[in-house]
């Protein structure tokens, strides 16, 4: 029972009481601070993650709790992304905080508690353990998703959230009281020794198709995104952009964690059937978003066809196409949230987000629709942006593999989202505004702006460096 191994969990959840506490203190119109004081205190989190007292003997494999606990590379890569994600959305959440009806050091405090959640997954080495990070993280989104209370659109994403997430938490229970009755264990290890031993029985083979279908909920893969499009649209938008980059991510990193600890010996299996609902996630995701006219729903729609991309990568099932995986996720982090703060800066002036209002963007606020188009250009792989290097990873990882229909697929899949992308990009600098007044944005979204922006482009023009970190994390995990 080692807690120095839970030194960034704890600091973080501490850090989400400190700021909690301190609103008591604080003046309702000067409460938006906190969001600054969070975000500081995560990046200094950051940085002591860097530290050898940190890094130093606490970071080994099986360390801690029973084998329930696993820090390694690949979960302080994620944790490191979960620290920074959360930060960034912390200062956006700032400049949305006027439309928060009440609250603001709690909703503050929800951001950093689901941040906590996550770094928990990161770490996971157990199907309880799992259970346990997960609902962490998913009833902090309960909260933060109908936060709006007094508008129906975020009520409604609300209870759709929480009845299909409570669905989902369903099958991962009784996914993992059959892996338990079948094994005997809910180790990882345990449960790969097992398959090792032992041929896969029916009720095991249906505890692990539960517990997949459960994770499928939380990375927004097809058959499991149906509550993806009114969630994304609904939910206050700081929280659609930390659903689309932290939950992804969580999600991933439990996905990875069961497939290549606990269910290595069943390869074979489930490579086909990641491979699959990678080619149907990246097809569905990508046709449904060509007709909406909803800016927030058309991401909604897009970040089921980026899982797809993200599944093909895991479909190489091999280091290489890990580590694309965890590069993907990295640069997928930084190209969402510029979008989202551009979406987010625009909430308080257009009247929805349908597209005809993102018309003359340009005119009206170049800094705005800059920003956007470098996002949308980074999302459809057009480079030099991040997302077209992560998108070369992933088409070079199933290539490696010789998987040539998924390879097919995903490029379709990356023409048919230049089109929706660029209806955007056309609507800001190619249509008549409706209205011709510039759009004022706050130096601190003005600076979240430019951080996200350059690093979308740093990460694609200079991309070694993390592609080299995420190679190292990912020979980690497959050994």
């Amino acid at each position: 029972m080692n807690f120095s191994l839970l030194k960034l969990e704890m600091a973080t959840c501490g850090l989400a009481m400190l700021v909690l506490m301190l609103e008591v203190f604080v003046q309702r119109r000067d409460r938006r601070f906190l969001g600054y004081v969070g975000a500081a205190g995560l990046l200094a989190i950051l940085a002591w993650s860097y530290c050898p007292s940190v890094t130093a003997g606490g970071f080994t494999v099986g360390s801690g709790f029973g084998g329930m606990w696993v820090n390694d590379l690949m979960a302080l890569y994620f944790k490191r992304l979960f620290l920074v994600g959360t930060a960034l959305v912390l200062v956006m959440s700032v400049g949305f905080a006027r439309q928060l009806e009440g609250g603001v050091g709690e909703f503050f405090a929800l951001l950093m508690f689901a941040c906590t959640g996550m770094m928990l997954t990161a770490s996971v080495n157990d199907f309880l353990m799992l259970f346990v990070a997960l609902e962490t993280v998913t009833m902090s989104f309960y909260i933060l998703v109908a936060w709006l209370r007094r508008q129906q659109q975020s009520l409604e994403a609300g209870v759709k959230y929480l009845i299909l997430g409570a669905l989902a938490s369903a099958f991962l229970v009784y996914g993992i009281t059959f892996i338990y009755g079948t094994t005997g264990t809910t180790g990882f290890a345990g449960v790969a020794a097992f398959l090792k031993a032992n041929a896969a029985s029916a009720p095991l083979k249906i505890g692990l198709l539960l517990v997949l279908a459960g994770l499928g909920f939380k990375i927004a893969t097809v058959p499991f995104q149906a509550w993806v499009p009114d969630v994304y649209q609904g939910a206050p938008t700081p929280v659609t952009a930390f659903l689309a980059v932290g939950s992804k991510a969580a999600g991933f990193v439990l996905l990875l964690r069961v497939l290549f600890d606990a269910l290595l010996p069943l390869k074979p299996t489930w490579v086909l059937l990641i491979g699959a609902l990678a080619g149907l996630s990246v097809l569905y995701g990508n046709l449904a978003a060509m007709p909406q006219r909803n800016v927030k729903r058309l991401l909604g729609y897009s970040s089921i066809s980026h899982a797809g991309f993200l599944l093909l990568g895991v479909a190489a099932a091999d280091s290489f196409g890990v580590s694309a995986v965890l590069f993907y996720l990295f640069a997928y982090l930084f190209t969402n949230l510029c979008a989202f703060t551009v979406i987010s800066c625009l909430a308080g002036t257009l009247a929805d987000d349908e597209r005809e209002n993102y018309a003359g963007l340009a005119q009206r606020s170049p800094l705005l629709a800059a920003a956007m188009t470098v996002a949308l250009a980074s999302l459809a792989g057009v480079p030099p942006m991040a997302g077209f290097f992560a998108k070369f990873l992933i088409f070079a990882a199933i290539i490696g593999q010789a998987k040539w229909c998924l390879v097919i697929i995903g490029a379709i899949g990356v023409v048919v989202s230049l089109y929706y992308y660029l209806g955007v990009v056309k609507a800001m600098y190619w249509q008549e505004p409706r209205e011709t007044a510039a759009i004022p944005v706050s130096w601190p979204m003005k600076a979240l702006l430019w951080v996200t922006m350059l690093a979308v482009v740093g990460i694609g023009v200079f991309q070694g460096a993390l592609a080299q970190r995420a190679l190292e994390a990912a020979k980690e995990l497959i050994k």
